[in-house]
């Protein structure tokens, strides 16, 4: 309860306040009659301390500001001073401190016994605790019968619209889910966040949101509250309200209906979970452990709902950095986009999704770099990969196809998407766990260019990626063509070859390319660590 509605009943009526307007929104939750000038030992917040002057008689005004720096510091409601036959007045000073300290002072006559007003001041708050306490029965039981139903969030909102009255939201942002209920204001403007202080019957943070409709062309004060729990990462209930003043009985009600949505939360999470773990058992089967046995694949197939269509792609990516395994699910989620069909495989390194079509139009390159752009951009080192098309009878190979490549792709870095047409004969090495001999085809001059002058070594490579053309070339490195001809002759000399000699050209375009991919891999670890 307000003080300034405290001091309108029973014997406090007729009290003189004399501080004017200071501190009468303070909220005031119990009394107690001054004994001592210790208050820090037995004092709360929002606590009204009841004295005659006399308990002020003799001490210093340095003990006297200190006593009110206290009050203040903890958060006391006011000071009631209950006159005497012998003193008529209160020193100004003591006035003075009030006004300095923003404490409340109220004046009591004489003929008002502190019986009188602590009975006062508590029946009303014994009235609306018991108040607060009966809608707390009443919106337990409520939501007690409406649990024995297994509830869905949808329905636990509607009942919570029903018990509040009021307009309402809970938004699962990652899910990307908003249950409304009323009038809800479309994209309002945020223009002042407050957080409220916690009360009694509150154990989570609430933030009182002052809006601006744009489409109402008026404020709006909203309640926010973050509701943690292992469904959703980032999820919201927002409460509109018809004034900003939030009574106890409004929190309780919230509070019961979040308790209620984290129960239904914790259900979800649990269904998620068993889910997610057989799928991926699933997949498992099919893709690491697949049945030579075709009735069995058949039937693996039929529960994981893959069985509908003739062809078989998969797209995979590394999930060794912790920055990757924060967007997997978003990732896993677009990539979904692809094909209507599919069923994952998670793994500790890595995920794949993979997925079943009828028609022989296989996943591009494209396709995925567009649907992944956001992604791509986050994570600029991230490869993904793509298998080639396969029918029912080679689906064991399309694991092996993306780990294949996932590995040539650590250690050769070609681009954010790749496909096995991409590593081409480089695959045998990455079968044969021989991967560090394909460092054997680099001829050890063509090395040692690359490690003594790279900018002979990039004109060369560059070269080779433009047909050989020397106009070309010069446009891609912004150079003179016949700065290009200089740099190549001088490549001829020291790499000991003849340009025009096909063999020997190619030799070296194969260990230019390995050189140029290992880099890449050697840049994009780097890039990782730091």
């Amino acid at each position: 309860m307000k003080l300034k509605e405290l001091l309108t009943i029973g014997e406090l009526r007729n009290c003189k306040i004399l501080t004017k307007e200071i501190g009468l929104d303070n909220e005031v939750a119990s009394a107690m009659v001054l004994e001592a000038l210790d208050i820090e030992q037995w004092s709360k917040s929002n606590q009204l301390i009841l004295t005659s002057f006399y308990a002020f008689n003799g001490i210093s005004e340095a003990d006297l500001e200190d006593f009110f720096y206290k009050m203040q510091k903890i958060g006391v409601s006011g000071l009631v001073v209950k006159m005497d036959r012998l003193i008529k007045i209160i020193p100004e000073w003591v006035i003075q401190l009030s006004f300095s300290y923003q404490i409340p002072l109220i004046k009591i006559a004489q003929d008002v016994s502190y019986e009188k007003i602590l009975l006062t001041i508590y029946e009303p708050l014994l009235n609306h605790q018991t108040h607060v306490l009966r809608t707390y029965y009443e919106v337990r039981q409520r939501f007690t019968q409406l649990e024995r139903h297994h509830p869905s969030l949808q329905k636990i909102m509607e009942e919570f619209y029903l018990l509040f009255q009021s307009p309402c939201s809970l938004k699962m942002f990652d899910h990307q889910l908003e249950i409304t209920f009323g009038d809800v204001p479309k994209a309002p403007v945020v223009l002042d966040r407050k957080s409220l202080s916690s009360g009694e019957f509150t154990k989570n943070d609430y933030t009182l949101l002052t809006l601006f409709s744009q489409e109402r062309s008026q404020n709006q004060t909203a309640l926010e509250i973050s509701l943690f729990n292992p469904y959703s990462s980032h999820c919201l209930l927002l409460v509109y309200l018809e004034q900003p003043e939030v009574k106890e009985t409004d929190l309780v009600i919230i509070e019961n209906t979040i308790d209620v949505l984290q129960e239904r939360f914790n259900t979800e999470y649990l269904l998620k979970k068993e889910r997610y773990e057989r799928l991926n058992n699933l997949a498992d089967a099919i893709l690491q452990n697949t049945p030579n046995n075709p009735d069995e694949l058949e039937s693996l197939l039929q529960e994981a709902s893959m069985n509908h269509h003739r062809y078989y792609q998969a797209v995979a990516f590394s999930t060794k950095e912790s920055s990757m395994k924060l967007l997997k699910d978003k990732t896993l989620n677009l990539l979904k986009r692809l094909k209507s069909d599919s069923i994952f495989f998670d793994h500790h390194n890595y995920s794949l999704i993979l997925f079943n079509f009828d028609q022989k139009n296989e996943i591009s390159k494209a396709s995925v770099k567009r649907l992944l752009a956001e992604i791509l951009e986050l994570q600029p080192t991230t490869t993904f990969v793509i298998s080639s098309l396969k029918e029912r009878n080679d689906l064991k190979e399309i694991l092996m196809e993306c780990l294949d490549i996932l590995r040539f792709s650590e250690e050769f870095y070609q681009d954010t998407v790749v496909s096995l047409a991409d590593i081409g004969i480089f695959r045998h090495f990455v079968r044969t766990e021989q991967l560090q001999a394909i460092d054997e085809i680099v001829p050890e001059n063509l090395l040692h260019l690359s490690q003594s002058n790279f900018e002979l070594f990039e004109t060369f490579y560059q070269f080779l990626r433009n047909n050989r053309n020397y106009k070309q070339t010069a446009e891609a490195m912004f150079l003179h063509s016949k700065t290009i001809r200089y740099r190549l002759n001088k490549i001829e000399h020291l790499l000991a070859i003849d340009l025009t000699d096909p063999l020997q050209v190619m030799n070296h375009e194969v260990g230019t390319y390995i050189i140029k991919m290992r880099k890449n891999a050697h840049e994009k670890k780097h890039t990782l660590d730091t």
